[in-house]
């Protein structure tokens, strides 16, 4: 199968209609070698990679109704990476493609806008094009889960839109209502300029993260959502003085479905659960460690998921919004997003996991890092990948002061856990 054009998966319908320069709805991995990047065979490994990827050489249009995905034949490019990260997709800048391959010394990076896949799907593009390079340098590397097969035919269930297929399948049998948190606290601060993001990284050893995570009875994640839920709430004590106004405090965690729900899809497949703390509470580490781990536990179970799935396909296609046309659905839909969705959260954190790369391929990738973009209304988010023995951390904003990612890396030293602190993006603080 190689479509001449596509619909937008379910989850990247709203994507188009709320980005921004200050919500660009880009992330990036990127990946560190041994050896310094020539450029010329980066892009020689991309023209070859993209065939195996026909479902990302596509560029954005207009219909009446919706946005879709029509197959982009112009040239690629591969870009110095000396802007800042995870800025908006501009078309006449990325000859109309929604994802951009960087390099800077021994960096490889890619840049996607959330419309064409989620992060796991961008991080297996990544891994292979990273692999593809090693070998047009004379490097043989192997494959695996996270690194495509070129010689293997494009399996058109890649294609999917598992959203939609599984909301269809399971609306008359998980047709309930999963109730969000609503009106959360957002950190008080002002926005900076559209042209700076601020990123710091936190390195840590996984072993000592995992170890400390297990004494509290909680996965790694659970221990990270936990400590940057007790973060933001100190955060909201402090700017927040009259106890009346304070409100709850959650953080949203993406769910990668795709396991879960045997899905090949490599476009959008994940979900997101809010854990919370609510206001006018005093909470130890240990007590929030339990609600969080409680509520992952709940929310997390099939049943739960699969009734959240069918609620994110009723919403698409209720008939209010399909017989709205685009220019309204663009007015309408960033003021329907604050409402239901960045006031549902004060924060995001997004774990892809370990990742285990092919033995060969491992040797020359000394790191891999994962950063999410801006969002105005939050103004602090996490994103954090495993590789080999190490944990990176990082924590992106736009705003001047560090103050969420300063309490959250001093209370994982205070718990015990060594972090090594890096500062890119114009961060100097």
């Amino acid at each position: 199968m190689n479509k001449a054009w596509m619909k937008l998966d379910n989850a990247a319908k709203i994507y188009p209609l709320v980005e921004s320069d200050f919500l660009t709805t880009v992330f990036r991995f990127r990946i560190t070698l041994d050896i310094t990047v020539n450029p010329e065979v980066l892009l020689t490994a991309l023209n070859k990679v993209i065939r195996r990827f026909p479902y990302y050489k596509v560029t954005l249009k207009k219909g009446f109704f919706w946005f879709y995905l029509e197959k982009n034949e112009n040239e690629f490019q591969v870009y110095e990476d000396n802007e800042i990260p995870c800025r908006r997709m501009i078309k006449t800048e990325t000859s109309g493609y929604l994802f951009r391959v960087l390099y800077q010394k021994k960096t490889i990076a890619v840049e996607f806008n959330h419309i064409i896949a989620d992060g796991s799907a961008c991080l297996i593009f990544l891994n292979t094009l990273v692999a593809e390079y090693l070998r047009l340098e004379g490097i043989d590397v192997g494959i695996n889960e996270w690194v495509k097969d070129l010689n293997a035919p494009v399996n058109d269930n890649e294609y999917e839109d598992s959203h939609s297929l599984l909301g269809k399948k399971y609306f008359k049998t998980h047709n309930k209502k999963i109730p969000d948190v609503k009106d959360v606290f957002h950190i008080k601060d002002h926005v900076i300029s559209r042209d700076l993001y601020l990123v710091t990284n936190g390195i840590c050893d996984s072993n000592e993260l995992y170890h400390t995570a297990k004494k509290y009875n909680s996965s790694i994640t659970e221990f990270l959502t936990a400590l940057y839920l007790e973060s933001l709430f100190e955060i909201q004590l402090e700017q927040v003085k009259k106890k009346r106004k304070h409100k709850p405090v959650s953080i949203q965690v993406p769910i990668n479905m795709r396991r879960k729900l045997n899905s090949e899809s490599m476009r959008n497949f994940s979900l997101f659960i809010t854990p919370y703390l609510l206001p006018n509470s005093n909470y130890s580490f240990a007590e929030i460690i339990k609600i969080v781990a409680k509520y992952f536990a709940e929310k997390t179970e099939l049943d739960n998921l699969l009734s959240l799935i069918v609620q994110n396909y009723k919403t698409e296609r209720a008939i209010f919004v399909r017989i709205l046309p685009l220019f309204l659905k663009s007015l309408v839909t960033p003021l329907i997003y604050k409402a239901v969705g960045a006031d549902t959260y004060s924060g995001t954190l997004s774990n892809i996991g370990l990742i285990k790369l092919p033995t060969e391929l491992e040797k020359h990738v000394k790191r891999l890092d994962f950063t999410l973009g801006p969002c105005p209304i939050t103004k602090s988010l996490c994103a954090v990948v495993g590789y080999k023995d190490k944990i990176f951390i990082s924590f992106g904003r736009n705003i001047k002061a560090a103050s969420v990612e300063r309490k959250f890396f001093r209370k994982m030293v205070q718990l015990g856990i060594k972090v090594t602190i890096e500062k890119y993006g114009g961060d100097r603080e």
